[in-house]
């Protein structure tokens, strides 16, 4: 299916997203997008080479990454998407603002449930910190996040079963 980004950048980003497309999806942006990154407030990506450098770290972590919802309007979309990383299945939402051009301005995405938001901290952090060139940077991310991850899946296994149960 070939797809024109001025027809709808939406499913162009889509359908870059689920085939893991990175030159498909930097089509998609405009040279000076923002992504809100749903990891914190503070980790924001701008421009494309650093939204480049983010979603080939993204791309090698995830799979079948399939769209399901995409509401909106010509500047505003609302996307909706399943993923799994590893055996975890991740829930995303994703607010795409359009500029005139037709290109995507701002990319703010959110994960759920919070095992899965975790484990991407897990395996993009390391990742992201490798890119810098820094020594030891990603050792220093992986041993402050890793501990994270493992005690929301703990959460999620074993005390929300506990904590729901009734009777």
């Amino acid at each position: 299916m070939t797809v024109h980004i001025q027809d709808s950048p939406a499913l162009a980003y889509r359908l870059a997203g689920e085939t893991h497309d990175l030159d498909a999806l930097m089509a998609t942006l405009a040279d000076d997008v923002i992504f809100r990154s749903p990891l914190s407030s503070s980790a924001g990506f701008r421009g494309k080479e650093q939204v480049r450098e983010l979603f080939s770290v993204v791309f090698g972590v995830i799979s079948d990454l399939r769209y399901q919802t995409d509401i909106g309007d010509e500047r505003t979309r609302a996307l909706t998407a399943t993923a799994r990383l590893g055996r975890l299945e991740m829930h995303e939402a994703v607010l795409l603002e359009v500029g005139e051009d037709g290109l995507i301005t701002e990319v703010t995405m959110w994960i759920r449930p919070l095992p899965a938001l975790t484990a991407m901290m897990a395996a993009l952090g390391p990742g992201m910190a490798r890119a810098t060139g820094r020594r030891g940077l990603p050792l220093l991310v992986g041993a402050a996040v890793r501990p994270l991850a493992a005690m929301t899946r703990f959460g999620d296994k074993v005390l929300v079963p506990l904590l729901t149960r009734r009777g």
